[in-house]
């Protein structure tokens, strides 16, 4: 939309039909309590179906729920292009840039993947999945709502391959591990940090492999068996080997805390070992949305990662 206010669309999923207004945009919106999330829908800023909305209607599977925010000055873009691993009529599959969020929010609408793809290929794209902000990796888009859908269902299906690599403190001893624990809310001021054994608690189930170390640090192979919000870095905190430059999971998480109020200094940097968190999503295999073949994709490994993978692996 025109002038100083911008709209921001989130689909409703399947897993989120029939609740509230109120609770789903709570549920999306990671940093948002629900007492916040009815103050905007009081101020006019919610709409569903071209109209305001009351907090307690419910919404549907497949609907666009529309937040409206007042537009904020962006930094340039620094990718004008997402490298194309993949392209047909129906999906297009990129190597996303560590940095790049994956859909606009309320700070940033110009620098994120949807965005950047809509311009680069003419068309618009719908996420069929996410990746946080500092993570690198394999990513698909699909074309058009059917087609987004039909992936979306893999994924929640647990039928899409995934294999991530992480760049870890400390030298793994073990050659493979397989972390079967739950994760849930951790108690405390950072509303989106995981933990095991933290309240509401879903099964989480992660398998490592020990892929190269340099004694000070090591490289991990990661494929998650299910998808919790920060579940491999989470897990490998859990085990004492949070991911390089995870400002949430290194320590107690104050560089993240200080990273929001735009307070990191060169020895927090120091600290974490890196600008980013190293984790990338290495490889993904689905079926095609339209003839079910199986498409396999990798993303390079970045050049911000110290160590690589054995060529064999």
């Amino acid at each position: 939309m025109s002038g100083d206010w911008v709209e921001v669309p989130f689909r409703v999923l399947k897993e989120h039909g029939g609740m509230r207004v109120d609770a789903y945009l709570a549920a999306r919106l990671k940093r948002y309590s629900r007492a916040r999330v009815q103050s905007l829908i009081e101020d006019g800023r919610v709409s569903l179906r071209g109209r305001g909305v009351k907090p307690a209607l419910r919404v549907s599977e497949g609907e666009t729920v529309l937040i409206r925010y007042q537009r904020a000055e962006e930094p340039p873009v620094p990718h004008e292009m997402m490298p194309i691993l993949y392209q047909d009529d129906a999906v297009a599959v990129i190597a996303k840039p560590g940095g790049t969020l994956s859909h606009p929010t309320d700070k940033i609408l110009q620098n994120t993947v949807t965005r950047i793809l809509t311009r680069q290929l003419g068309r618009r794209v719908h996420l069929c999945h996410r990746l946080d902000r500092e993570t690198s990796g394999v990513m698909v888009l699909a074309l058009s709502t059917s087609d987004a859908r039909a992936i979306y269902e893999q994924f929640r299906a647990r039928s899409v391959r995934k294999e991530y690599l992480a760049v870890v403190f400390g030298n793994v001893a073990w050659t493979r591990q397989v972390v079967d624990a739950p994760l849930g809310a951790e108690e405390g001021e950072i509303m989106v940090r995981r933990a095991v054994g933290g309240t509401g608690g879903q099964s989480a189930v992660t398998e490592f492999e020990r892929l190269a170390g340099d004694g000070r640090r090591s490289l991990v192979a990661a494929r998650p068996r299910t998808g919790r919000l920060h579940q491999i870095r989470a897990h490998l905190a859990h085990l004492g080997h949070p991911v390089v430059g995870d400002k949430l999971y290194v320590g107690s998480g104050k560089a993240y805390l200080k990273a929001v109020r735009r307070e990191l200094n060169e020895d927090d940097l120091n600290a974490l070992g890196a600008k980013r968190q190293l984790l990338h999503a290495w490889r993904l295999e689905f079926g095609h949305p339209r003839d079910g073949r199986r498409l396999r994709l990798s993303a390079p490994v970045p050049a911000d990662f110290p160590l690589r993978p054995p060529e064999d692996a």
